[in-house]
């Protein structure tokens, strides 16, 4: 009886020994992870961040880059939501006046003229503008034996303003704008004064009337205030230059309708304005934006 109980154990334990050996030397793998490999490499940039070099671009998110390979991605958690436009697209119209060179030539200035204009406000950021102007000059420079002549004549500018407070109150603006100006006028150079002949009698003569075109840019930074109600005034700094100009065989004019003198590349420009709103914005939005603020 004895004999058959320890051949019984023996037969067992030649059963379960070879398959604790293969327990004990299999691997343990872990579970598949659920993830995509796309949101796998994600999770590692994430914890690598310290490792990375940081920027911020134009749109203010954080743009993380890689210094060994150049690669940059941009950090989605931290993407900033497009600003709100408080204002409708058709916000306003507004007419102007530039009074600048009239009041200058009540003060003896010898050129110069008068521009009124028109601007479409679109959501009190983008301003498109169109100016119409007349202008003349009887110019006789100091020290000079000539005196140049040049008829009224009318000139065009086209262009566009952007109202870097856009989302404040369209009764104070900061703008920068562009412009293209255009002219076609006349001119002359009269009383040319040269020597002295045998008897001592200076020679005059005139130079031909001549006719020229003229297209210019301008750059300009300007400031708009409330006066009263719709009222406004304002100042405009222009940056300007000649694109191109017809040829003459008498040489270039010296002056140029809504350019002015043509050896000056700045002007400034005083306007007075009125302003026809067509569009009020959403009270809500304003009142979001102040709470803001």
């Amino acid at each position: 009886m004895k004999k058959c109980v320890v051949i019984l154990m023996l037969m067992l334990m030649a059963v379960s020994l070879p398959s604790v050996a293969q327990r004990r030397i299999t691997p343990v793998r872990p579970s598949a992870s659920t993830m995509s490999p796309k949101d796998d490499e994600e999770q590692k940039r994430r914890l690598e961040k310290s490792k990375l070099a940081e920027r911020t671009d134009a749109a203010g998110n954080i743009v993380f880059v890689d210094t060994v390979s150049g690669e940059e991605w941009v950090d989605t958690t931290m993407v900033k939501g497009s600003t709100k436009m408080i204002y409708p697209l058709m916000e306003g119209v507004t007419v102007g006046i530039n009074i600048f060179d009239p009041v200058l030539r009540l003060l003896g200035q010898q050129y110069g003229g008068v521009d009124v204009w028109a601007e479409l406000s679109l959501h009190n950021r983008y301003k498109p503008i169109v100016e119409f102007g007349l202008s003349s000059a009887n110019i006789t420079p100091d020290g000079q034996n000539y005196t140049f002549r040049s008829p009224m004549a009318p000139y065009f500018r086209i262009g566009c303003n952007y109202n870097i407070f856009y989302n404040n109150t369209p009764d104070y603006q900061l703008s920068f704008g562009l412009r293209y100006g255009f002219t076609s006028f006349r001119y002359s150079v009269d009383d040319v004064t040269v020597g002295t002949g045998y008897w001592d009698d200076p020679t005059h003569f005139n130079l031909p009337q001549q006719s020229a075109t003229a297209g210019f840019l301008e750059i300009t930074a300007g400031i708009k205030v409330k006066i009263y109600k719709a009222f406004s005034m304002g100042w405009t700094l222009k940056f300007h230059t000649l694109l191109h100009e017809s040829q003459s065989v008498y040489g270039k004019p010296m002056y140029i309708p809504g350019f002015g003198n043509r050896e000056n590349v700045l002007a400034v420009s005083f306007s007075l304005m009125y302003t026809f709103t067509l569009n009020k914005p959403d009270p809500e939005l304003v009142n979001k934006d102040k709470k803001k603020k």
